[in-house]
């Protein structure tokens, strides 16, 4: 019989790795930390430029776009987190994937925009993009697009940078043959 992963068990998994390899080796992740801080910066301009948009937009949305099994953050989002030295929020397990993310509220997602997944920052649903399109000018536009580049470009730089300590990581393990 196969045990069926839930993305609640994923996350934990993510943490005790990453957690691990933070505890033991963090003298060796000083880049992977400092794109880290760069990202969030950039996460910081780009939730500035969005929040002119979605107190418009959300509040009279009437299909909610955030449900739960898009709120748990990815490896690299639970890597992005420990980098910045943040605790990953309390996540419910045995939710329903479909129903309304467990972190929307009447005012929109209680998770600073700066520690939510990667996937949550990166959705914009059409009547928010039409609405950007036609509140801002195209110098405005590009801008908004060029953040999202950023963003993309440096998180995989530190996905790389993580990568590349971890490879040279010895784990304990030895080959006997």
């Amino acid at each position: 019989m196969t045990e069926t992963r839930t993305c609640y068990d994923s996350v934990k998994i993510y943490q005790k790795d990453i957690g691990d390899v933070f505890i033991s080796h963090k003298d060796r992740l000083i880049k992977v930390r400092d794109i880290a801080a760069d990202i969030s910066a950039e996460i910081e301009n780009l939730s500035v430029f969005i929040q002119k948009h979605t107190p418009v937009v959300c509040p009279d949305c009437s299909r909610v776009c955030c449900i739960n099994r898009h709120s748990y953050p990815a490896y690299d989002d639970v890597l992005y987190l420990y980098a910045r030295g943040e605790i990953i929020p309390r996540y419910t397990a045995g939710l329903d994937d479909y129903a309304p993310c467990q972190f929307l509220g009447h005012m929109g997602c209680s998770i600073p925009r700066v520690l939510r997944p990667y996937r949550c920052n990166w959705y914009f649903c059409t009547p928010l993009l039409h609405h950007i399109v036609e509140h801002n000018s195209s110098r405005h536009y590009r801008f908004f697009i060029n953040l999202l580049e950023q963003i993309t470009g440096k998180r995989q730089r530190m996905m790389e940078e993580y990568a590349a300590v971890v490879k040279n990581i010895e784990f304990g393990c030895t080959d006997q043959t």
